[in-house]
């Protein structure tokens, strides 16, 4: 039996019999100056109170309308002595605990398999005490009569509170001493110590799901896939780890091929030697390794007549693949590389499937419309047959291609895959496409994408790579039916091999994680424009509530933030008011969802209720308060900017829900019972519904995590140094990430790293970015992926890729409180080793385009900085950051020359106010 059953076993067991418990609560602990303290004492599920008294009160301290008021802190500890009465009704043990979470405490070390176990979300009923500290009651915290039974001692540090229970109850020093043992052990402790985390760390501890070895409880499909196709086009390809070929869910073309090069004595596993990408461009290669010879199979998808002039989907494509064998034992022998082919024809398809040679190529067509199906050539020998198989649906034909093969010799061939079909009038064209020439236009037809935007190179491979990738990750999943009209349709799915693959039914991670966080930060606007208008079109009703899968909140409000930032970012006046008219209406429907919430009672009122997720049903959902004020306050941002009659009325909204949510938010906390942290000291827990006290433990782990209550500060609606923050913060890294290793089961919402950044906690934020990287993305060709365990994989999601680009523009450009732009906020100190140089160029900010390089002579003790403030206007002030390799402090600097004093050593950062000059050329000495 797992450790974790045993405590929620035997909590359900416990015997069930009226007791009293005697406790001690006192404040006024560490607490290095006297304050004064409230306590209201509010016990709750048939739990009562007896025999409250003062302890250690001085006079004029004591009981005052119904909570216990006194002066503390500065070495002087008050308290109240008082007997809790448990009427000795059982609470209904948790029956239904969901898989996610089971395998989040089942995969965890010990200790935080214990801390979980005993949740008392696994007895949610248990009588209770709540402790408000506020008049108000927005602060405070909640106790089980279970915690105290079983622990005896809790001391919460962020409120100088100490709980005590017994006869004889544990002395806070004597209980200081046993905590020592756990001292230092949260997790951001440990990272605030250790070195700075890198990629190859977290590349060891996350599993590569590009590995053929790896597997996946619940795979779907064929796992893990590598979409190929071109901007917008319809037909795809699906390359998996073996270099089989799947096309997409939403292409009406079905088919599969693939190599047959493990062979009876080997598995696959044992061959493959891995799979890459052309320096993050979708070339593709994978590499096989059987007696002797090495086999490579390089893929990518070509247009079968050349790129179209314009962009558009309705193009037949190709997917161009050449097998390269090299003899590497030294002995010539003749090989045999086997392929198969499946494709899907109608019912009534009475055809057969031949081949046709062509003056060195086979060409294989079926026979009732004399469409060709592939081709091969530059091959020696081919034998071909028909196949009888058990995809009854689809007729499937095999080839193998036979070669001599001299002593360290090399052959290889060319496979042409085309989708659709090609009829004879086109088959001549697929014959004749050239493989180096195809290779050598679609690198540059990707390189010269990735040229028209913004620039952001770091130095590590890995890296640059990566941001390479995401923006064909994102051009490959639309389909276009047409070219570029205003009128034509568009559709946007998730993934090109997850869900829905028809309109746009997922508002929320098109809008903001893909259209803003790669489009708009790139300066690809005009793109974000054309989307952002398709998802207003396709799915806003009457009210002006954007429908979507599952009807989410957020959707709506999700809506008008990515409105705002495309227009912050573009400053394109013309989007916008055709935009405009959208927007409006999404504003009406927030602004009515806040109106119905003004007459809610208690927490809830002012907060929105609705869906949070397509796995739970209504709530007052912490997310979609986060980006109701988001929304809110950004577009009205942009409103007051164009002079809008309805600015101020956003901006208010915004301002009431950030008050509705510290209030709602900070009540369910004191109403929630405390969890407990790694060094065993305890915290207030953040629900993420404002009505539900505790951890909701049967529901999906994304309820209470992935799309959970760390967006309230992510998205600006908590300020990030707030107590509930520091909470929120604690908890996930110490308790809810799988293995402590900083990240949450769907990657895309990456909740934490951009909190740690309105933090300035650069450390913390690094090391969500490495996790990040090596969860979220396979290693050898960074595909991007939905979920990380237990859950069902979906690869392809380029929201998964806007969030990793939205960390990594944030850490090098920044736009901060006050008109602050911050540059270098969070870069890993081995960027700026010496010779090594951060350059960005032409990023779009809310003040224009801006450039930066930081260049690093540090072993001569210089870094040197050249900045090209934003083109548009100029901040209030911009921060520049010199994160040393050694973290030496500053010693002196110049700006154009100039002897410059306005520096902070410690925080590594020198000011410039009000940028005015178009260039800065900053040396900063150590």
């Amino acid at each position: 039996m797992q450790r974790w059953v045993w405590f929620i076993l035997s909590a359900a067991l416990a015997v069930a019999a009226p007791s009293r418990i005697k406790v001690r609560i006192t404040w006024g602990h560490q607490a290095p100056q006297a304050a004064p303290y409230y306590l209201r004492l509010v016990p709750a599920n048939g739990a009562s109170i007896e025999n409250a008294a003062g302890y250690s009160l001085e006079p004029g301290e004591g009981q005052s309308e119904d909570a216990w008021q006194s002066r503390a802190g500065a070495g002087d500890i008050d308290g109240v002595d008082l007997t809790l009465v448990d009427p000795g009704e059982p609470a209904a043990a948790l029956q239904n605990l969901h898989i996610i979470w089971a395998d989040l405490i089942a995969n965890s070390d010990p200790d935080t398999a214990r801390r979980l176990g005993r949740d008392p979300a696994f007895r949610p009923g248990s009588p209770r005490l709540t402790v408000r500290m506020n008049p108000e009651g927005t602060r405070g915290f909640t106790v089980t009569t279970d915690q105290l039974r079983e622990e005896k001692a809790l001391w919460i540090p962020s409120l100088r509170v100490y709980v005590a229970a017994g006869e004889q109850p544990v002395a806070f020093a004597d209980h200081r001493k046993q905590l020592a043992a756990w001292q230092g052990r949260r997790v951001l402790d440990r990272v605030r110590r250790d070195p700075e985390a890198t990629y190859e760390q977290y590349k060891a501890r996350w599993a590569d799901m590009g590995d053929v070895a790896y597997t996946h409880p619940q795979q779907r499909g064929p796992g893990h896939i590598v979409c190929l196709t071109w901007d917008s086009a319809i037909p795809k390809f699906g390359i998996d780890r073996r270099a089989g070929v799947w096309n997409d869910y939403g292409n009406a073309d079905r088919f599969q091929f693939w190599f047959e090069l493990a062979d009876s004595t080997a598995g696959i596993d044992r061959v493959w030697r891995g799979q890459s990408l052309h320096d993050g461009l979708p070339v593709i290669t994978t590499k096989f390794e059987r007696e002797g010879v090495s086999y490579e199979v390089e893929q990518f998808a070509y247009p079968l007549n050349g790129p179209p002039a314009e962009r558009r989907g309705d193009i037949p494509m190709v997917l161009l693949q050449r097998v390269k064998a090299i003899e590497l034992a030294g002995t010539a022998r003749r090989i045999s590389i086997a392929m198969a082919h499946r494709r899907q024809f109608p019912k009534e398809f009475s055809g057969q499937l031949v081949r046709q040679d062509r003056g060195g190529a086979v060409l294989f067509v079926d026979t009732s419309q004399q469409r060709a199906l592939f081709a091969i050539q530059g091959a020696g020998e081919v034998r071909s047959t028909g196949v009888r198989d058990y995809q009854r649906e689809q007729r499937r034909l095999d080839a193998t291609v036979f070669e001599p093969l001299p002593a360290r010799g090399t052959r290889q061939f060319v496979v042409k895959l085309p989708s659709a079909t090609v009829g004879p009038d086109d088959q001549d064209t697929l014959l004749a496409l050239d493989y180096d020439a195809a290779r050598a236009a679609t690198l540059k037809f990707w390189t010269g994408y990735l040229e028209r935007g913004a620039q952001f190179r770091v130095p590590e491979k890995a890296v640059n790579d990566l941001v390479r990738t995401t923006l064909w990750h994102a051009l490959r999943l639309p389909r276009r039916h047409g070219g570029q009209g205003e009128e034509v349709p568009i559709d946007l799915p998730y993934s090109n091999f997850a869900y829905s693959q028809t309109g746009t039914p997922w508002p929320v991670n098109q809008a903001v994680y893909v259209d803003y966080m790669l489009y708009d930060l790139r300066g690809y606007h005009s793109i974000s424009f054309e989307e952002l208008r398709a998802q207003f079109r396709n799915n806003q009703e009457a009210s002006g509530h954007l429908k979507g899968v599952a009807n989410w909140v957020v959707y709506t409000p999700g809506m008008l933030y990515a409105v705002a930032q495309h227009y912050l970012l573009s400053h394109d006046r013309k989007s916008l008011e055709a935009l405009l008219p959208y927007a409006l209406k999404s504003l009406d429907w927030c602004l009515e969802e806040i109106r119905r919430a003004a007459d809610r009672p208690g927490a809830a009122r002012g907060l929105v209720l609705g869906p949070l997720n397509d796995g739970t049903g209504e709530g007052v959902w912490a997310f979609n308060q986060a980006y109701m004020y988001a929304g809110l306050s950004l577009f009205g941002q942009v409103l007051e900017e164009i002079g809008h009659p309805r600015a101020q009325q956003a901006l208010e909204a915004g301002r009431a829900i950030r008050r509705d949510i510290a209030r709602g938010f900070g009540a369910a906390a004191a109403s929630s019972p405390l969890v407990q942290l790694r060094d065993h000291t305890w915290i207030p827990y953040v629900p993420c519904e404002a009505l539900t006290h505790g951890r909701i433990l049967d529901q999906w782990y994304p309820t209470d995590v992935d799309t959970g209550a760390v967006h309230l500060v992510r998205l600006g609606a908590l300020s990030p140094r707030d107590e509930l923050a520091d909470s929120l913060l604690n908890d996930h890294e110490d308790n809810l990430f799988l293995k402590g290793w900083g990240l949450a089961n769907e990657p895309v919402y990456n909740q934490q790293a951009t909190a740690y950044l309105l933090r300035d906690d650069p450390k913390a934020a690094i090391r969500a970015f490495y996790s990040y990287m090596a969860s979220a993305f396979s290693h050898s060709v960074l595909e991007p992926v939905e979920h990380r365990w237990t859950h069902g994989q979906y690869f392809g999601p380029p929201s998964t890729d806007g969030a990793f680009f939205e960390l990594l523009r944030n850490m090098l450009v920044h736009e901060g409180e006050n008109e602050t732009l911050v540059l270098g906020l969070a870069t890993p100190r081995k960027w700026l080793e010496d010779g090594k140089k951060i350059e960005v160029r032409q990023a779009p900010t809310w003040y224009g385009r801006l450039s930066l390089l930081i260049e690093s002579r540090a072993a001569s003790g210089q870094i040197r900085a050249t900045i090209e403030p934003p083109d548009r206007r100029n901040p209030r002030l911009l921060l520049l950051r010199l994160r040393h390799p050694q973290a030496k402090g500053i010693r002196s600097v110049t700006v154009n020359g100039k002897t410059w004093t306005d520096f902070d050593p410690r925080r590594e950062w020198l000011r410039l106010p009000n940028p005015e000059q178009r260039r800065y050329e900053v040396v900063a000495d150590y």
